[in-house]
C-alpha cells in the first residue's frame, strides 16, 4: 500500500507537535517521545528540515526546535519535499525501470492522474490539520511543567 515514508512521517508527526508551542524551544527527545520515534533518527529529521528553512534549531540551555513559519502556512506537501526530495513521487507505480510515455506500463496512465491528485492533496493540507487530528486523539506533547514542592506549613516540624 503506498503511504508515506517514515522519515516524512516522523517528519509530519513532530511539526504537529510543534505546531501549539509558538516561540517555545521544544527538545528533540520530548518531540520523540510524544510520536514514538527513535531519537537519533529523529534528530537527523530536524536537522534536515531546519536547512530546509522549515524549523529553527538552537543547541544548548533553553534550545531545541521551532517553527519558523505559522502552523496554517506550512504543508504537508511542503514538508515531505524537504525530506524526501521535489521527486518523491516520480517513478513507476509497478517498479519498473523502463516505463515511460514511450513505453508504458499497464498502470502508468493510472499512476501519472493519480500522482497528482496526491501532490495536490498534500498541498492542501496544512500542519494545523495534522496537529489537531493527533491533538483529538490525544498524541502529541504533554505539557511538561515541573511540580514544586510546596512549602512546609508554618510551625510544621521538619525531621
Amino acid at each position: 500500500m503506498f503511504g508515506l515514508s517514515s522519515s516524512s512521517s516522523y517528519a509530519v508527526l513532530a511539526l504537529s507537535s510543534l505546531a501549539g508551542e509558538g516561540e517555545n524551544w521544544i527538545l528533540a527527545r520530548d518531540l520523540a517521545a510524544a510520536i514514538e520515534a527513535p531519537l537519533p533518527y529523529l534528530s537527523k529529521i530536524l536537522h534536515g528540515l531546519s536547512g530546509a528553512g522549515i524549523v529553527e534549531a538552537k543547541r544548548g540551555y533553553r534550545g531545541g526546535f521551532r517553527l519558523l513559519r505559522r502552523a496554517d502556512q506550512l504543508t504537508v506537501g511542503e514538508i515531505v519535499i524537504a525530506v524526501e526530495g521535489p521527486d518523491f513521487l516520480e517513478g513507476c507505480l509497478l517498479g519498473k525501470a523502463e516505463c515511460s510515455d514511450r513505453r508504458a506500463c499497464p498502470a502508468h496512465a493510472f499512476w501519472g492522474l493519480e500522482r497528482e491528485r496526491i501532490r495536490s492533496q498534500l498541498q492542501r493540507l496544512t500542519l494545523v490539520d495534522v496537529a489537531r487530528f493527533e491533538r483529538a486523539a490525544g498524541r502529541g506533547l504533554k505539557p511538561v511543567g515541573r511540580a514544586r514542592p510546596k512549602p512546609a506549613a508554618s510551625g510544621a516540624r521538619r525531621r
